[in-house]
């Protein structure tokens, strides 16, 4: 009786398992397509107005998705995390700089090498519009940037060592024993 009844669970599992399988439907993609297009609308309503807080706030919601924005969208994106950063520096707000950095740097590479192609077309035509943009070389000096920032904070990069002229001191050899203060 009791081998009996495993079969009959055993089969019912067999039955109903491939039902439970995942189903993978397209739905989402249209879906997500649409809502990076709003986000797309609204970062350039928020970067034509000057409201870098709500920029810097749907580029970091659209950086989300860089594998579904098209090559304008992402240079969109990086033009945001550009004036972001250039308004961080502007305030001396260090931490908010570097981790504009940090994202720029990881969007920029996602979208090269993605679609370098059409990427890269994107860039050379936005560069028609502001020909001051270089998103490659932005990309390579905020590389650097991070690059010193993640040395100084490991401790391989220190400070050089002081010349022997510098540490030599040359005020006790100069000024006659009794005069000097008493140590």
């Amino acid at each position: 009786m009791k081998h009996i009844l495993a079969f009959i669970i055993l089969g019912v599992v067999a039955v109903v398992m491939p039902g439970c399988g995942s189903k993978s439907s397209h739905n989402t993609d249209p879906v997500v397509a649409e809502n990076v297009e709003v986000q797309n609308t609204q970062l350039a309503e928020a970067l034509n107005t000057g409201d870098l807080r709500h920029a810097s706030e749907m580029a970091d919601s659209m950086s989300l998705f860089v594998d579904d924005l098209t090559p304008e969208q992402t240079v969109q994106v990086l033009m945001a995390f550009l004036s972001v950063h250039n308004e961080a520096v502007a305030k001396g707000d260090r931490r908010l700089d570097l981790e504009t950095l940090r994202k720029y740097v990881d969007v920029y590479d996602i979208a090269v090498n993605a679609n370098p192609k059409d990427t890269r077309a994107a860039f050379a035509k936005a560069n028609k519009i502001n020909p001051d943009v270089d998103f490659d070389a932005v990309a390579k000096s905020f590389r650097e940037k991070l690059s010193q920032y993640d040395a100084i904070q490991d401790g391989s990069l220190v400070a050089p060592e002081p010349s022997e002229s510098e540490a030599a001191d040359t005020v006790k050899e100069e000024i006659p024993l009794d005069l000097r203060p008493a140590e």
